[in-house]
């Protein structure tokens, strides 16, 4: 018989028999040992010779190692639960509510991103696009252990989802927004002096980002002549950019609303009569005066008809 020195086990040789002598053989001992007591109780109350004493000891170290038995198992199983519970995976906090965002005011003619944390992309899901880029569909039997993963992996799909989705839209926006400021600093210019050209597009940009927003100061200083046609067409040229018409984010109301607002001194008669507001509704009307013309989205629906959009130098 060959014995194996202290120095060829392994360490998981070792925990197992550590594990097997706390919890079998260390625990027989001690059921043996208590179910000599418990015998010779049970003796002495129950009448003589009724049953022999072997049974009883055979009987009291049965039961013992039973409830032995049943205590552990039960504490593994509590212990399992809570091992189980602490590995599975938490469904996102985030809703519609947490990603819902507020509309941005632009305080310095400049738009801003919102921050998108990054996107994780797991081994799972880099494995399922491999193979639909390879056009294999194969049949694959999911273990009950595997169940934990798939959810997982779902949620991040989930949320990925949203993510991308406001990211993008905060990019359409932002892009929206350069491209409105650019034609302000472009068919501005002969009207708006250099130094008050930023404050200019600044309350311009604040509408193209809200649409409920009404300035409280009226602008007055121009460096040349304009009209009631020439802002309702530069307010037309913005909004129909951001979504004007039926349906859609910005109407006619929105911009004649902000017109009285912040050219009161343009939306006058030859007569110096104040126009009706139904007038400056009627954004695209035209006439033989007009600086400033209704400006029609280039083929991609933003574009305008400037030499730096027009890839003009």
């Amino acid at each position: 018989m060959k014995i194996e020195s202290p120095s060829s086990i392994t360490p998981r040789e070792a925990s197992v028999r550590l594990e097997w002598i706390s919890t079998r053989v260390l625990p027989g001992v001690g059921v043996l040992l208590l179910s000599i007591p418990i015998c010779q109780w049970t003796n002495s109350v129950l009448p003589d010779g009724i049953v022999p004493v072997y049974v009883i000891y055979l009987l009291s170290a049965t039961v013992l190692w039973s409830i032995y038995m049943a205590v552990q198992y039960a504490f593994v199983g509590i212990a399992q639960s809570k091992k189980v519970k602490a590995q599975t995976p938490k469904e996102p906090s985030a809703s519609c509510e947490s990603t819902e965002q507020n509309p941005i005011l632009l305080l310095e003619a400049m738009p801003v991103i919102y921050e998108q944390s990054p996107i994780v992309v797991t081994d799972e899901a880099e494995a399922v696009e491999e193979i639909i880029n390879a056009g294999v569909v194969e049949d694959t039997c999911v273990s009950e252990a595997e169940v934990p993963s798939k959810d997982n992996h779902s949620s991040s799909t989930y949320q990925q989802g949203i993510d991308d989705f406001y990211q993008s839209q905060a990019e359409c926006q932002k892009k929206r927004i350069l491209t409105i400021h650019e034609y302000l600093l472009y068919i501005m210019s002969p009207f708006v002096y250099e130094e008050d050209m930023e404050d200019f597009c600044t309350d311009l940009l604040r509408f193209a980002m809200d649409h409920t927003y009404r300035p409280e100061n009226e602008w007055k200083r121009f460096k040349a002549k304009l009209n009631s046609f020439d802002v309702r067409h530069l307010l037309w040229s913005i909004a129909v950019r951001m979504g004007l018409g039926k349906g859609k984010l910005f109407s006619n109301e929105d911009c004649a609303c902000y017109i009285e607002c912040r050219f009161p001194c343009l939306c006058v008669t030859a007569s110096g009569e104040p126009l009706s507001h139904n007038t400056l509704k009627n954004l695209t009307v035209t006439s033989n005066s007009d600086q400033i013309h209704c400006d029609n989205p280039g083929a991609d629906g933003l574009m305008f008809h400037i030499p730096s959009q027009l890839g003009v130098q």
